[in-house]
Order: C-alpha cells, then sequence, then structure tokens
C-alpha cells in the first residue's frame, strides 16, 4: 500500500523525468535550427533544397546569371585544362547535382601555392548532357 510519502516522491520523480526530456528536446530542436542556420549561410540553400543561383566550392562563392544550359563538348572546348568532377552540390539533401571545374587536382595546386588557386567559372550538371555555368564572385 502507497503511502502519502511515497506517492509524493514518485510524483516528483516523473515532473523530473518530464522536465530532462523536456530539456533535451529543447536542446535537439535548437541545434537543428542552428545547423539550418549555418548551413544556409554556408551553401547559399536550406537543407533539402536544390542549388540556386549561387553555389560554394573552394571557399568561394559563384553565381549564374542564367543563360542556356551548356553542353559537355561546349564547356570543355573552352577551358584550357581538363574539366572533372570536384564534389556534389549541395552537399546534403536528395536533390545533389555534380559540380565540375577546369582546375588541377588539390595536390597539384596546393603545391604551386599554399592557398588554394580556384577555378573562375564552375559548372553544375542540370541534365544529361546539360551545365549550368557559373562564374567567381569578387574576383580571384
Amino acid at each position: 500500500m502507497m503511502t502519502g510519502v511515497s506517492v509524493i516522491m514518485a510524483t516528483r520523480g516523473a515532473r523530473l523525468g518530464i522536465r530532462v526530456t523536456s530539456g533535451v528536446l529543447i536542446l535537439m530542436v535548437v541545434a537543428a535550427c542552428g545547423f539550418a542556420v549555418w548551413y544556409r549561410q554556408a551553401f547559399n540553400v536550406w537543407p533539402g533544397q536544390g542549388a540556386s543561383a549561387r553555389v560554394r566550392w573552394c571557399g568561394r562563392d559563384y553565381e549564374s546569371f542564367g543563360g542556356p544550359p551548356r553542353t559537355w563538348q561546349q564547356i570543355t572546348s573552352q577551358e584550357p585544362v581538363p574539366v572533372h568532377a570536384v564534389g556534389q552540390y549541395p552537399p546534403l539533401g536528395w536533390s545533389r547535382q555534380e559540380l565540375f571545374a577546369a582546375a588541377a587536382p588539390r595536390s597539384q595546386r596546393l603545391a604551386v601555392s599554399r592557398s588554394l588557386v580556384c577555378a573562375m567559372v564552375v559548372y553544375l550538371r542540370t541534365g544529361p548532357d546539360e551545365y549550368q555555368a557559373y562564374s567567381l564572385e569578387g574576383g580571384p
């Protein structure tokens, strides 16, 4: 049989559990919101969104000014060095697209200079044999 004291202790224990659970849930929501805001700042899109008019690669921002998509033949014939895949953009989400740049591999770029030399234009694959050009913002 429960006494009045044991009922009070059980109620206090339940309240403590609710408080701890509430605190953990609040921390998780704050962390998720903080991550989403950081991701938006770093990659110019919210988590889960596809690429927008701006992309980020090599620590720099690139902007697309529209125009028709280009073909692989068009972009490779315009570049003095080979164009190759440099990653996915945006890095998280289900709508990622392959990002290409005309740049030497990272190890070769770092061998020439301690600072990373970035490409002036990057290309985002938007469809089969369709690539959208993005130009470097702010100059070299």
